[in-house]
């Protein structure tokens, strides 16, 4: 059981990094520790060193002026010795002592002269020092063992939250949220694994809705074009009569509006996955303007109606004309299908941005968002001839020019005003 769990908390990746920067500053305090203490006991060695071979020459003068030799210092002992040792300085333990003590044997006119100093004191401060130093070092990689298990279960708590909020999503549990506390990279990215999962979660009860808007839109032609071709068959079969013409153009009216609204749903999911982007080019939103005049301004006068078009140093961005001209369309055309009779619509180009106003009855403020999604119809309209993908489209073409789409009340706080602002020549 013990081996279990220490065996899964080396398996964490904290844990891991953890211990290897440990045993890393463990290396390193090592290294430095050791290499001052050489250096401190090599400067001793030195200094003792330095005092014998002074303490050499003061005697070669006494000697060579006919004086005694100098006194010694407590520690120290000064002779002439008879032995066969090379000069120079060594070390020797002194019997029955614990002592280590340094000579300096030197070959002079007057014999072999030997010099010591004990270093009893010099090895009481390599000690202190020796266990100053591992003190600190174990006390050192103590509190650093402590703090760096501290973090890495900080850490992995946090790592288990984030695991967990990812776990709950797989579990199809899409309205989890990590919201993750912090400043740092992780709850970075917490924060985008929570913008992801809320646009995973909206884009999957868009498609609930969408297929419930599918299903409702498409009972009423189908059940109507059933019934059509039931009736006619009876027709031909039972009471041996033709079939009527005009049942057959409704049948087909009804096949039209069906395959007309998955053509809309297709083209609403090309233009959602960038296909348009290849045929991008420069356009004048002044000359777009002007085409829209000549192509649907008779449209709109036909229908009694007016299209005032504006222009304020308009803008040259970088586009697909047909798609551009399609989101003009379909502007006009909800213009034309809901706003109000004998009404000015007005297209404004200012810059990098393009309006459309009408004076009919708007969107309420609450309800502008779920406009913008697809097949969506309020229910006085929904038996109406769109599909609801009108604004859905306007909204994946801006998208896709990197447009900003904004709804809001008219001028005179009545209609709708779609506005576009692209941006300056945009390159994608």
């Amino acid at each position: 059981m013990f081996l279990n769990r220490l065996r899964s908390l080396f398996r964490l990746s904290v844990m891991r990094q953890t211990l290897s920067l440990l045993a890393l500053f463990m290396l390193i305090s090592l290294l430095a520790w050791g290499g001052t203490y050489f250096l401190v006991q090599r400067e001793m060695q030195r200094a003792v060193d330095q005092r014998l071979a002074d303490r050499l020459q003061d005697a070669i003068v006494a000697l060579n002026a006919g004086q005694a030799l100098p006194l010694p210092d407590d520690g120290e002992s000064i002779a002439f010795v008879d032995t066969d040792r090379k000069d120079g300085f060594f070390t020797r333990d002194e019997k029955g002592t614990e002592t280590e003590t340094r000579f300096l044997l030197s070959t002079t006119s007057h014999g072999k002269l030997q010099l010591s100093e004990d270093t009893e004191l010099q090895e009481e401060l390599r000690d202190m020092l020796a266990g100053g130093m591992q003190t600190s070092l174990l006390g050192t990689l103590l509190v650093t063992a402590i703090a760096g298990l501290w973090i890495a279960r900080r850490s992995q708590i946090r790592l288990n939250q984030v695991n967990s909020g990812l776990a709950a999503v797989a579990r199809g549990h899409l309205s989890t949220r990590i919201n993750l506390e912090g400043n740092d990279d992780l709850s970075l990215l917490a924060e985008r694994i929570d913008i992801a999962t809320a646009r995973l979660e909206d884009a999957t009860t868009q498609m609930r809705v969408q297929s419930s808007n599918i299903a409702h839109d498409l009972r009423t032609p189908l059940a109507r074009l059933r019934a059509q071709l039931e009736s006619s068959v009876i027709s031909a079969t039972e009471n041996s009569r033709p079939v009527d013409p005009e049942t057959l153009i409704t049948a087909l009216e009804q096949i039209d509006r069906i395959t007309g609204t998955f053509e809309a749903l297709l083209r609403l999911a090309r233009i959602e996955s960038g296909a348009g982007r290849a045929a991008f080019v420069a356009l004048s939103l002044g000359d777009l303007a002007e085409e829209i005049r000549d192509t649907f301004g008779p449209v709109i006068e036909d229908a009694g109606q007016e299209l005032r078009i504006e222009t304020s140093d308009a803008a040259t961005i970088d586009g697909d004309h047909d798609l551009l001209v399609q989101l003009l369309a379909n502007l006009i055309q909800n213009a034309l299908r809901y706003g109000a009779e004998k009404q000015t619509i007005t297209l404004r180009v200012t810059g990098h941005q393009v309006s459309l106003t009408d004076e009919g009855p708007g969107i309420p403020e609450s309800q502008r968002e779920i406009a913008l999604q697809p097949l969506h119809q309020g229910e006085s309209t929904r038996q109406n001839e769109g599909f609801g993908l009108g604004l859905s489209l306007v909204r994946a073409i801006a998208e896709l020019h990197e447009a900003t789409l904004t709804l809001s009340d008219g001028a005179t706080g009545t209609g709708l005003c779609v506005t576009v602002a692209f941006p300056s020549l945009t390159k994608l």
